[in-house]
């Protein structure tokens, strides 16, 4: 259902830290999941924001299985990978007058299209141009080409999006809205823009993040894990992806649940520099969509009822 939302007073939510909310940018809007649900807020072009629920039943309520450690990481993966196609799609609907959606058959090749570029951007051409090095270097030192050129890929990718006006000037700023207004909630503050805009646009908890040590654990698990036979190396590098997943996943959510440890500091500290590139500071006008996205996700939280934090 959609509908127009009017702006009102911010209202003070009480802050849980156990309740983990996070979101994503999507075109002219923002979408925010917590333990509630998951909602989705655009700004239409005549200046209206709209919003829409996004159901989902996450796979760790159908199936014990994904609320595993590790398991549970690849679980979560594969969510945000379909609840992100789905709110692309359905903010590009709401922002303007078309009424195209995807198919569920559209979404799955859409993730399908999605994983397999990124397999072949970041693990199957770094595999593939560290073998010219073949001639001239060691086995050990061949692997470890390999991982730089992955970080290469990756940083030049993100590079290149930043040129591109419309992912920099509407995405990328409502990314950094999403941050912002998550931030501003987890300190329990009051959910106004005036409030929000303060707070860093950076977040630990970020899919960027995310992504960058995926890249350093799979630096590290390919070396450990490697094979003789060339075919068997570049399979692994596919079949070996859940297990990086897992493993990326826990150690994420382990940093970001404290923050404090020098360690997690260590870690977390890259993917603060690298959204420097996948973000920009929003204006009153982002936050203001980030926030209703946040508060229509967390109905239940609102209305008093205890929330757990995701597994």
């Amino acid at each position: 259902m959609r509908c127009p939302i009017n702006q009102s007073a911010g209202t003070k939510i009480k802050s849980n830290k156990e309740v983990l909310v996070g979101g994503q940018a999507v075109w002219q809007g923002v979408m925010m999941r917590s333990p509630s649900g998951t909602a989705l807020a655009v700004r239409n072009d005549s200046g209206e924001i709209l919003t829409e629920k996004i159901s989902y039943s996450p796979l760790a309520s159908r199936y014990w299985i994904f609320r595993l450690p590790f398991v549970r990481g690849v679980g979560a993966l594969w969510e945000s990978l379909v609840i992100g196609i789905k709110a692309l799609n359905m903010s590009m609907n709401l922002s303007s007058s078309e009424e195209e959606k995807l198919s569920p058959s559209g979404i799955i090749i859409s993730l399908v299209l999605a994983l397999g570029l990124v397999v072949l951007l970041f693990f199957v051409l770094p595999y593939f141009l560290s073998r010219l090095f073949t001639p001239i270097l060691a086995p050990g030192l061949v692997l470890v080409v390999e991982g730089l050129l992955r970080f290469l890929i990756f940083f030049g990718y993100l590079a290149l999006m930043s040129l591109i006006p419309d992912v920099r000037n509407v995405l990328f700023r409502y990314h950094g809205a999403e941050h912002k207004v998550v931030h501003a909630y987890e300190n329990g503050e009051k959910l106004e823009p005036e409030i929000a805009l303060k707070y860093s646009r950076l977040h630990p908890r970020c899919s960027t993040s995310f992504l960058l040590v995926v890249l350093i654990v799979s630096f590290i698990v390919f070396i450990f894990l490697d094979f003789d036979n060339y075919f068997l190396r570049l399979i692994s590098r596919i079949f070996l992806l859940p297990i990086v997943a897992g493993i990326s996943y826990e150690l994420i959510r382990l940093f970001a649940l404290n923050p404090d440890n020098f360690l997690s500091k260590i870690i977390i500290w890259p993917g603060l520099l690298t959204q420097k590139l996948t973000t920009c500071e929003p204006g009153k006008e982002q936050v203001e969509v980030a926030i209703v996205a946040l508060k229509m996700s967390l109905m239940r939280e609102n209305a008093g009822t205890e929330g757990k934090a995701p597994s």
